[in-house]
């Protein structure tokens, strides 16, 4: 997209999708900027709130997904305009967000491309789409609190819209003073903000990205007030009596109800496959077992639509439970928010694991235990992407024989394997039993491939128990179908027909499901047919057989064959499988 913004008296009056994206990545400069002041803000219910690590992370999920706009745009192939990336940005923070702070922001982002034209967002734009992100979070929360970022984004809406304007950036000045206005009376209207001093956290995460949107347009940022937290050492202590004044851990004043601070779990998950009736019947469910109660969706339709959910709770199966029927279930979160920094499950883990295991729980003042991800897997470029992701690369080797000893010889309290179709039934079996002879705290989880090993590992949450890590773990790599390509090694009887010794065999699961000699057309052929069962994102691991260009015009069939699929692909390394395939 190459189109110049028009301007009046040198100002412009509306955004292009490079000045979408523009804003977009200041934003996320901004939040990581002032991260530690929103996330100080954030005083209640625990001292180390994280509202800004939350906004911040959802922020850069929604930029990510936008890039891939942005790359399409570059290379001159589309025409993307600013619509494109602006729904790009919301589908994206639905899909990352983190916390309610970072739901709410995803619908204030979802509201930008509901409201824009295809090629720019002018002042009309503006003020519809902050109308609209009004009408959003408030049809999503179960009861709206004011004084938290709710009052502040209807306030910048209303600010918007008694702005006659026809300029974007006299519009955007208007909604960020607006907002600023109404920041800065949240101190008053929730007693747990007014008794530490401070104003709402996640209020003053809106206001960054209205005040980056101004800056964006005129190049001035707007100067705001030192909204720092009080040195007042009586603060803290008001503040921790405060009582249920507030009950949203992501923002002192987040957009839930004013209930209990003794609910322990925030859960969140997302869900495909539904719709907004069954959201709305999810949401429902929700208020009977807990507050906070948030279901928002992406806008996307039929099964490639997403909606991010988020409770606070004392029952976290139900809670989940709850969406079982209703649609499928990925990417389940829960944090312990009476105890964030698991410095209470210090007794539940005191058992000996070991030499290495005791001096490392000595070195831990606090008793949190340490947990690594062990992946099974052969050394090369997927052992680089394992280890990259965090996790500690373990050979097989020919036989598996070695696993064990490198398992147990890993200095971790806790430890999650992933075998990843590399060890049989029976040595998963023995690496078990040494497991639990040892007195490890382990799960090994059911990975039948490096593709569900990497979903596993992708949603890895160290910060959680081990039982709650790993369950979500699983779901991911339940939720991944997987596929490889190889070389029939002779002439044989396949369930799809007979294959000649050197032909390419897709296989799918474990089923031989086509027969081929092409392998850009072969590896094409597998994702088409497993996206027949739907699917959002596409992972390819491809072997030395498939160079550059035939990489490139791997993707270039599949994206243009399957839009709104993302895919990714990673070089695999030589090997006896040419590619390997995930759908997620």
């Amino acid at each position: 997209m190459t189109q110049e913004s028009t301007r009046v008296e040198d100002r412009p009056t509306t955004l292009d999708a490079q000045g979408v994206l523009t804003w977009a990545r200041r934003c996320v400069e901004q939040l990581a900027e002032h991260r530690e002041e929103i996330n100080a803000l954030n005083v209640f219910p625990v001292p180390d709130s994280d509202t800004g690590t939350n906004l911040l992370y959802t922020m850069r999920a929604a930029l990510d997904r936008a890039e891939g706009e942005d790359a399409w745009i570059a290379e001159g192939g589309g025409t993307a305009g600013a619509r494109e990336v602006a729904v790009a940005l919301g589908r994206g923070a639905v899909h990352g967000a983190r916390g309610n702070s970072g739901v709410i922001l995803s619908q204030v982002l979802r509201a930008v491309g509901e409201a824009a034209t295809f090629t720019v967002v002018d002042a009309a734009t503006y003020r519809r789409a902050l109308r609209t992100a009004v009408t959003l979070v408030d049809n999503a929360l179960s009861d709206p609190v004011e004084g938290t970022i709710v009052t502040v984004l209807r306030e910048a809406a209303a600010g918007a819209g008694r702005s006659t304007a026809t300029s974007l950036v006299e519009v955007a000045r208007a909604a960020a003073d607006a907002a600023a206005d109404a920041l800065s009376r949240t101190t008053a209207q929730l007693s747990v903000l007014r008794n530490a001093g401070v104003v709402d956290a996640g209020g003053r995460g809106l206001l960054i990205l209205l005040d980056t949107m101004v800056g964006v347009l005129t190049g001035e940022t707007p100067e705001r007030p030192d909204y720092g937290v009080p040195s007042d050492p009586g603060a803290g202590e008001c503040v921790a009596g405060a009582g249920a004044e507030n009950s949203d851990r992501d923002d002192a004043g987040g957009p839930a109800v004013q209930a209990s601070t003794q609910t322990r779990y925030e859960v969140m998950y997302s869900l495909t496959h539904s719709d907004d009736a069954r959201a709305d019947e999810l949401r429902s469910a929700l208020r009977t077992l807990g507050d906070s109660v948030v279901v928002v969706g992406d806008g996307g339709a039929g099964d490639h639509a997403r909606w991010a959910v988020h409770v606070h709770t004392d029952d976290i199966g139900p809670a989940i439970e709850s969406a079982l029927s209703l649609g499928r279930i990925v990417e389940i979160r829960v944090t312990d928010m009476l105890d964030p920094l698991g410095e209470g499950r210090a007794t539940d883990h005191a058992v000996g694991t070991g030499s290495a295991g005791a001096s490392s729980a000595a070195a831990r003042p606090t008793g949190t235990p340490t947990r690594t991800v062990a992946a099974v897997v052969r050394p090369g470029s997927l052992a680089e992407l394992f280890i990259d992701a965090g996790a500690a690369a373990i050979d097989p080797g020919d036989s598996g024989e070695g696993v064990i000893d490198a398992v147990l010889a890993l200095e971790a309290d806790e430890c999650v394997v992933l075998p990843n179709g590399e060890l049989s039934r029976a040595q998963i079996a023995s690496l078990d039993e040494a497991l639990r002879d040892m007195g490890r705290h382990a799960l090994i989880l059911p990975t039948a491939s490096v593709v569900q090993g990497l979903a596993a590992l992708a949603v890895h949450d160290a910060s959680s128990t081990l039982s709650l890590d790993g369950f979500g773990m699983a779901d991911a790599a339940a939720a991944t179908r997987h596929a490889h390509l190889v070389r029939a090694e002779q002439d044989a009887l396949t369930l799809v027909g007979r294959c000649a010794a050197g032909d390419l065999l897709g296989v799918i699961g474990h089923d031989v499901a086509l027969i081929d000699s092409d392998p850009v057309g072969t590896v094409c052929s597998i994702v088409d047919r497993m996206l027949t069962a739907g699917g959002e994102l596409v992972t390819l691991l491809l072997g030395d057989e498939y160079d550059e260009p035939s990489t490139e015009t791997v993707l270039a069939r599949l994206r243009a064959d399957h839009p709104d699929v993302e895919v990714a692909a990673y070089s695999a390394g030589p090997g006896r499988i040419l590619a390997r395939v995930g759908v997620e």
